[in-house]
């Protein structure tokens, strides 16, 4: 026999990411799309390893598009199969949740074991809207488990013994599925919790294809463990991961069960999506934020140039600036730059991030200084830092020693107020003077 399935997952409906009304827009349409393209791949079924929804409590906007998707699929004549995610599992005082309201209108088969009845040896089948597996196809059969957090691993094993007490294989069936939203450990750095290929063998003598979601980077191993990633962007770490979407699977069951060659051939799409790009710009090397403006549309004019396909779709794009600031942060304009990402972009929306650090003041260790000295050299070497101020540091740093040494004696702040309009003005004489005699 020869089939075809979809399997996708992390769908995060409903999402209004970074408060944006199109982001939300955006979920849905990456969810539609993966849909379309099952329908137009004419598959058997459909697989769903969880997160549909991006939180427990859904807006009626979101359940709108949920259902309008898989009805989609129901009017075609494909069934979902699903299992629940992190994200939406129904609080533990909630009646029934989301996805369990979508299963109770026929919308979805929502598939979980209950592994906690004690006495129980075998799993049960898909009735009365709950159970373990259910048989889209006479001879194949997709079991299903929930997010279980912690508990996964011991789930798992429960899982295992359950199949071993009743293999599928003595019950006629020729290809097995098994839909988890569960993560692997080592694909994501610092990602902890994620279940490792040990944990997962036992699976492998009763299960054909592990449909995995939860991470949303893509990955498959060993010929028969599946992840898609995510339809859509959910996070900037996202940006650079390989394309991801779903997976198109074509099986026959007529191919011997050997774990060297698998019986199904998955192919990994990329759905449609809002493109994202990441920009980054070192400041180092500008001395002015007049130099770093014009570093800056440099930079912006290349980037845009070597990504004109993606400007009409209005991408979101984010600017980071790295590296050592040779002027005060408070003297950087990040909305100018903003306005050069759009003036090259045309973006839904751009996101700044400043990452540099101020240049420090540096005192040589081996220097002996008194604590007036020091003082007088850090305020010396921080006005020189400011463009306004450059070769002029000595006589702002006396200045603020002098004020400062007023306001400790108690002088009123008039009186300081006037000392520094008379030094100011005594200043500026004699920098125009300079001038003059220099020109």
């Amino acid at each position: 026999m020869r089939f075809s399935f979809l399997h996708f997952a992390d769908c995060h409906l409903g999402y209004r990411q970074y408060g944006h009304k199109e982001r939300f827009n955006d979920f849905a349409r990456a969810f539609l799309d993966v849909i379309q393209r099952a329908i137009e791949a004419q598959v058997d079924f459909v697989v769903l390893a969880g997160d549909l929804f991006q939180k427990r409590a859904i807006d009626a906007l979101t359940l709108n598009q949920a259902v309008h998707g898989l009805r989609l699929l129901r009017e075609a004549g494909i069934p979902c199969l699903a299992v629940e995610g992190n994200h939406e599992l129904a609080y533990y005082h909630d009646t029934i949740g989301w996805m369990e309201f979508l299963a109770q209108q026929d919308l979805l088969i929502l598939l979980h074991a209950d592994l906690r009845q004690d006495g129980e040896d075998r799993l049960t089948p898909y009735t009365n809207k709950q159970g373990a597996y259910f048989d889209p196809l006479p001879g194949v059969r997709v079991y299903g488990l929930r997010y279980m957090g912690a508990s996964t691993a011991k789930a798992l094993e429960l899982y295992v013994e359950r199949l071993a007490a009743d293999p599928p294989q003595e019950q006629g069936i020729e290809y097995t599925i098994f839909v988890a939203h569960a993560g692997m450990e080592g694909v994501l750095p610092g990602h902890m919790g994620g279940l490792s290929h040990s944990q997962l063998a036992p699976l492998r003598p009763f299960v054909d294809y592990l449909a995995l979601g939860h991470i949303h980077k893509p990955y498959e191993f060993d010929g028969w463990i599946y992840n898609p990633g995510s339809p859509e962007t959910c996070s900037l770490d996202e940006v650079n991961w390989p394309e991801r979407g779903y997976y198109l699977v074509q099986v026959d069951t007529e191919k011997p069960r050997e774990p060297e060659e698998p019986r199904h051939q998955a192919t990994l799409h990329a759905n449609r999506r809002r493109p994202f790009l990441r920009l980054h710009v070192k400041v180092d090397l500008a001395d002015t934020p007049q130099a770093l403006y014009a570093h800056c549309q440099e930079v912006i004019a290349r980037k845009a140039r070597d990504h004109a396909s993606i400007i009409p779709k209005q991408p979101v794009v984010s600017l980071t600036l790295t590296g050592t600031l040779a002027f005060e942060r408070s003297h950087l304009d990040t909305a100018r730059l903003q306005e050069l990402v759009e003036e090259h972009f045309s973006p839904l929306l751009v996101l700044m991030k400043n990452s540099t650090v101020s240049r420090d003041v540096h005192v040589d260790p081996g220097d002996r200084l008194n604590r007036r000295d020091l003082e007088r050299k850090v305020l010396t070497d921080k006005a020189e830092q400011h463009p306004l101020f450059q070769g002029q540091g000595p006589a702002w740093a006396e200045l603020a020693i002098h004020l400062k040494q007023l306001a400790i004696t108690g002088v009123s702040p008039e009186a300081i107020l006037d000392e520094f309009q008379a030094w100011l003005a005594q200043h500026r004489e004699r920098t125009a003077q300079q001038e003059e005699t220099s020109s």
